[in-house]
């Protein structure tokens, strides 16, 4: 069992460097922010991840703080989120960077995230790092917020099942955005 949970936090630490590199490195290119709002949205093109391309500093627009929401075009709770999501993400656009990943399709699109069961949704601010949820959001919406075993550094949030839209939108006016 402590094996098990040193892997864990090994994983962890691997994917939070990988991560950090890529958050310092600069940006040549952004597949999804341009500086036209989109009007209509497909799946395919609202918010790809690509395993090749996956890192933190492609999906973190600058200013922008993002949810990443990994679930499958085969998962019925996914399906029942997906027009929230959707939503929220037309409406938001500008304000905040959303991305998806079908990682029943593309296992590795999780990147390393601990993600158990779909869907689940990670949230970070506008630096990279994780999404610290204020009491009064705790209390509504239940987290996972991992930790390093050895110093208690606040890692990751995630939030397994479904969200709706206005969850999403309490989420991120928790963390100061103006929606």
């Amino acid at each position: 069992m402590k094996k098990g949970i040193k892997i864990l936090i090994v994983l962890i630490i691997v994917a939070l460097i990988v991560l950090v590199f890529f958050i310092k490195k600069e940006t040549t290119s952004s597949s999804l922010e341009s500086e036209s709002t989109p009007t209509e949205l497909s799946s395919e093109e609202m918010i790809p991840m690509e395993y090749t391309a996956f890192s933190m500093e492609e999906f973190l627009a600058p200013g922008l703080p993002l949810m990443i929401d990994m679930g499958s075009a085969s998962c019925g709770p996914c399906l029942q989120m997906k027009p929230d999501l959707e939503e929220f993400y037309l409406e938001s656009y500008g304000k905040v960077s959303v991305r998806y990943a079908d990682i029943w399709e593309d296992p590795a699109l999780s990147g390393g995230f601990p993600a158990m069961a779909v869907p689940v949704q990670y949230f970070f601010y506008a630096d990279g790092t994780p999404y610290e949820p204020s009491e009064e959001v705790l209390a509504q919406i239940g987290f996972s917020l991992y930790s390093l075993r050895e110093t208690g550094e606040h890692v990751l949030t995630g939030h397994y099942g479904m969200l709706s839209k206005e969850q999403m939108y309490m989420i991120f006016r928790d963390m100061g955005v103006d929606l």
